[in-house]
């Protein structure tokens, strides 16, 4: 039987759901589109994402990669599934791609968003950004400059995480926006550990609220335990924003 692979990029608001990954019957990302591939086809299709997000955790491009044994348009897929979705979890796009295409391990780049809002009573807004007050913008860009390149993130990695991972990253750029109503934080690099971006925002945000010097990112660093790193922001402010997948 001849089958046929179709890469799709997705779209979600991830604060009514567990992460992307299946966890039983606990609403996930993946549980959603499982279903929806069911009530479509009437049988169970395997997916690959680009990488897991966390509870709580929004994406605006992340991709996912599947088998069908049809060679269906990507534009009847798209619809299809869109109409077994739930509201909040929607395909943008969908393309034939060839079949030794990876979602994950053929990813080059991922781009993750953390949204920090300015305004703490805004509850249009407490879904979507964290709130936090009194940062000093120079000591968040100065420490997050420490950040940059290829490091051992074990410190900023979930704690379960086994030891037999290898926890070497690259991160390539940094931007920090500053607007009216927030604080934007972007992060691109190679790849992202369990909670790692979360971790680095919440050190981040410690270091300019004045309870660090910048360079305490290079302490962490140092001692690869993530033991030693206390700090996790909230999911609803961070967005996997978009995965690349040529250098």
């Amino acid at each position: 039987m001849s089958y046929y692979r179709f890469k799709a990029t997705i779209s979600y608001d991830g604060y009514n759901y567990y992460g992307f990954e299946k966890q039983g019957d606990l609403p996930t990302i993946e549980l959603m589109l499982n279903r929806a591939f069911y009530n479509w086809l009437g049988r169970e299709i395997k997916i690959v994402a680009s990488g897991r997000t966390d509870k709580y955790v929004h994406a605006l491009g992340q991709v996912i990669h599947f088998d069908l044994d049809n060679k269906l348009e990507p534009l009847v897929i798209k619809k299809a599934l869109n109409s077994f979705l739930p509201d909040d979890i929607k395909i943008l796009n969908v393309t034939l791609v060839d079949l030794n295409f990876h979602a994950r391990f053929m990813a080059k780049k991922k781009e993750y968003h953390y949204l920090i809002r300015k305004n703490e009573i805004d509850v249009f807004k407490m879904r979507y950004s964290a709130y936090f007050y009194n940062l000093d913008l120079n000591k968040l860009k100065e420490a997050a400059n420490y950040l940059l390149g290829t490091h051992n993130f074990r410190t900023f990695c979930s704690i379960h995480t086994s030891m037999l991972k290898d926890f070497v990253r690259t991160i390539y750029k940094i931007d920090i926006e500053d607007s009216a109503d927030y604080i934007i934080l972007k992060f691109v690099g190679n790849g992202f550990l369990k909670y790692q971006v979360r971790r680095m925002v919440g050190v981040l945000v410690e270091i300019a609220k004045g309870r660090y010097e910048p360079n305490y990112i290079l302490e962490l660093l140092a001692k690869e335990d993530p033991r030693s790193c206390q700090y996790i922001a909230p999911g609803w402010g961070l967005y996997l924003y978009k995965v690349d997948y040529e250098d």
